[in-house]
């Protein structure tokens, strides 16, 4: 009799062990319970939880942190954030900051990110802290990138026919997933942004930005204990009062300027890592003083954004000044779409205000003097192909986000350059024969660089096969071989991915 009660007692102390064991595993609800596909605010966040089948329970707890639990899924997001009118893109904005930490067992394939859309364009975007069985996207990286002090591959997929904000859409996915797991930290998600528009993966108006946790056919828990995501306030700058000297041949951002006659321009968002000048109306001046132009500059370029044809005088020193010349912009194609345009300007040497005078509207993001005209004229003197050349001096271009943009050590580069995007260098003399190439460049991917001859599709000479330099702004030299090219020829430069270029030159044989 006292071994059966010793048994049972034993048995009973199993099942109470087991039992608290059980009940350890499994997180305590006590703030607002949801079961089902909702959306609203709760504790100064928007929160939603969508599903397309399966068992859920999401809980709403204090600022924006929540648990979650789930199970027979399909595919289910939990997520506390901030949701815009997609009326702003991430610069208008301002920084973008999330510090959070999660206790996160999923059982499967799922995600623990910042996750949200922009439209126009419709993308769908997410950073990868950490993960359950399976790593996400299972693509091929386009990069790497290190912010915060880890180390985020780049994916960008498209997803065809499939649900989006929009209902369903075909749309980019852009992924930053990290190659280490964490579950607590800082994101600092602006910089995702700018690295992903650096490698031409283009950011539209903000529609969303959460902390989420995804299941996809699994099962798991996740108790969010910290989720705190600051915007911070993006000021619109004040007109300089007392103005520095600026050098013409560096990048002058257009929203620096010192004074204007409009009473509707604004300073705006652009989609390359800035801000612009936009709502710009006919008559519209804008001012920019003390521009250093030592020896003297002959060319203009401006990185603008247009749906009509208009065009920009450029004076010297006031909107009745001297006319330098005028750069003539055609459509772009949206407001949105910013392309790098050029005109030849009649020299001009010393320091001057620079005063743009406005036809019509007109978003301007940047714009750089030239000590050579960017565009010559028929009967200009040919171009050494044994002499530097450099990238930025380029006659016409193909790819709407190309830009020319300054060197930390002085002088100017491209960059911003996406698949199938090229560059035409007119009248480039070669005398009796050139037998290889050399640029200067700098990139964080593998990628190549096709010359050819007359056109993008003319005669391939040869391809400069660029490896990882290790950062957008660590610059090397490489060098290929390229078909015997002799006489006067134009090149185009070719790119089959993202790079920046500084410049490049042609030798001769056994040179």
């Amino acid at each position: 009799m006292k071994r059966k009660v010793k048994k049972m007692a034993a048995m009973a102390t199993s099942i109470i062990m087991a039992i608290m064991i059980i009940l350890h595993s499994i997180p305590v609800l006590a703030g607002r319970i949801i079961y089902d596909n909702e959306t609203g605010t709760h504790g100064g966040y928007d929160y939603e939880l969508w599903k397309d089948y399966g068992n859920t329970i999401m809980e709403l707890n204090d600022g924006g942190t929540f648990s979650c639990q789930w199970s027979n899924i399909g595919n289910a997001l939990f997520r506390k954030g901030r949701k815009f009118n997609s009326d702003k893109t991430y610069q208008e904005l301002g920084d973008i900051v999330v510090e959070y930490g999660c206790d996160y067992n999923p059982n499967g394939n799922s995600y623990l990110c910042v996750y949200g859309w922009t439209r126009n364009p419709l993308v769908e975007y997410y950073i990868v802290e950490s993960w359950g069985s399976w790593r996400p996207p299972g693509a091929t990286p386009k990069g790497t990138i290190t912010v915060d002090g880890g180390t985020y591959e780049i994916y960008e997929t498209t997803r065809v026919n499939q649900p989006s904000i929009d209902g369903t859409a075909t749309f980019q996915q852009y992924w930053s997933v990290r190659t280490s797991k964490r579950t607590s930290g800082t994101i600092s998600v602006t910089e995702h942004f700018k690295q992903w528009e650096r490698m031409g993966m283009r950011m539209g108006k903000m529609y969303e930005v959460a902390l989420t946790v995804e299941g996809y056919q699994s099962s798991g828990y996740a108790n969010v204990y910290k989720n705190e995501i600051r915007i911070g306030a993006n000021p619109t700058p004040a007109p300089s009062q007392s103005p520095i000297r600026r050098d013409a041949f560096s990048i002058i951002e257009a929203e620096e300027y010192n004074s204007t006659n409009s009473s509707t321009l604004q300073v705006i968002g652009t989609p390359n890592n800035g801000r612009g000048i936009g709502y710009i109306e006919n008559g519209n001046t804008v001012t920019y003083s003390n521009i250093d132009f030592g020896s003297g500059a002959t060319g203009f370029s401006a990185t603008v954004a247009t749906e009509v044809n208009t065009s920009i005088q450029i004076r010297s020193d006031s909107p009745t000044g001297t006319l330098l010349g005028t750069l003539y912009v055609s459509s772009t194609g949206s407001w949105n779409t910013y392309q790098t345009v050029s005109t030849n300007i009649s020299k001009i040497t010393g320091v001057h205000d620079i005063v743009l005078v406005f036809s019509g509207p007109v978003n301007v993001d940047n714009f750089i003097f030239s000590r050579s005209s960017p565009v010559p004229a028929p009967g200009d003197n040919t171009r050494d192909a044994y002499s530097i050349i450099q990238a930025e001096d380029y006659d016409s271009s193909y790819g709407p986000n190309l830009q020319i943009f300054s060197l930390p050590g002085g002088g100017s580069a491209i960059g911003y350059i996406e698949n199938g995007y090229s560059t035409t260098y007119k009248n480039i003399d070669f005398g009796d024969g050139a037998t290889s190439v050399t640029a200067r460049v700098a990139t964080q991917n593998a990628t190549t660089i096709q010359v050819r001859l007359g056109s993008p599709s003319g005669t391939l000479l040869g391809t400069i096969y660029v490896g990882s330099t290790g950062s957008f702004d660590t610059y090397r030299d490489v060098s290929a071989t390229i078909s015997n090219t002799a006489g006067v020829k134009d090149i185009v430069l070719v790119f089959s991915g993202p790079v920046n270029v500084d410049w490049f030159v042609f030798s001769k044989s056994g040179t």
